[in-house]
């Protein structure tokens, strides 16, 4: 199966310490993969410089096989760790806005993850769990290859969360990939086609969570916690 994503050598330095080193993944089209590690492992740096928003100091990243260019960025969409949709807006106007900014949404899709959020409420006044809602509807919602997340749903009860999860894996596509960065494990593992561990700015395992489950006989909630010594999940 050829590689929606590549990452190779993927390096990243702030203030003159590797924050990345030397990272090699790739991802599968029509996988979920789930970027797991302790906090300061690197996670939401390495999604950051895969979506663009930092310049690498080394390495490269390919989509469908070439450099990302400009004309490639909204193939690339990424979900910050908190909501950077204007707050004055009402859920039914941040729709709206969002929409002008990437036509083509599908309303639809973004129903089916966000659920029955208060459209006339402003985005300032929706609670942690109601933001995440909306914030992954509307990025699942465009037409995109590749999905960054960035710890989401953190703010959403577990059988909310479940609920979400499994609507959110109901939208993907054959031809798309999720890369979602969480602490999450028992949560999200359901979902999950692959894996990706990151210690230290190292991916230290790239494998399918059935292959752990098959080869190895564990989950990847107890790999996780075998690789990090029951670290800060």
């Amino acid at each position: 199966m050829d590689s929606l994503l590549e990452v190779r050598g993927l390096c990243k330095y702030l203030d003159g310490q590797i924050v990345l080193g030397a990272c090699s993944f790739s991802l599968a089209p029509g996988h979920i993969t789930g970027l797991l590690g302790p906090n300061g492992a690197g996670k939401s740096t390495l999604l950051r410089t895969i979506a663009g928003l930092w310049r690498p100091d080394g390495g490269e990243i390919l989509l469908h096989g070439r450099p990302i260019s400009r004309r490639d960025r909204p193939k690339v969409a990424y979900m910050a760790d908190h909501t950077l949709l204007p707050r004055e807006l009402t859920v039914r106007q941040a729709v709206r806005w969002y929409r002008d900014l990437f036509p083509g949404l599908d309303l639809d899709r973004f129903r089916a993850v966000s659920g029955n959020l208060p459209e006339g409420e402003p985005v300032s006044r929706l609670s942690k769990g109601q933001a995440e809602r909306l914030d992954l509807g509307l990025l699942l919602a465009r037409d995109a290859d590749l999905y960054l997340l960035d710890e989401p749903l953190g703010g959403v009860d577990p059988v909310e969360r479940a609920k979400i999860l499994s609507a959110a894996a109901g939208v993907m596509e054959d031809h798309n990939a999720l890369l979602m960065a969480t602490h999450l494990v028992h949560d999200i593992e359901p979902i999950l086609d692959d894996v990706l561990f990151l210690r230290a700015g190292y991916v230290v395992l790239s494998a399918s969570a059935e292959g752990l489950r098959q080869r190895e006989g564990v989950s990847v909630e107890e790999k996780y916690m075998e690789v990090f010594g029951g670290g800060d999940r």
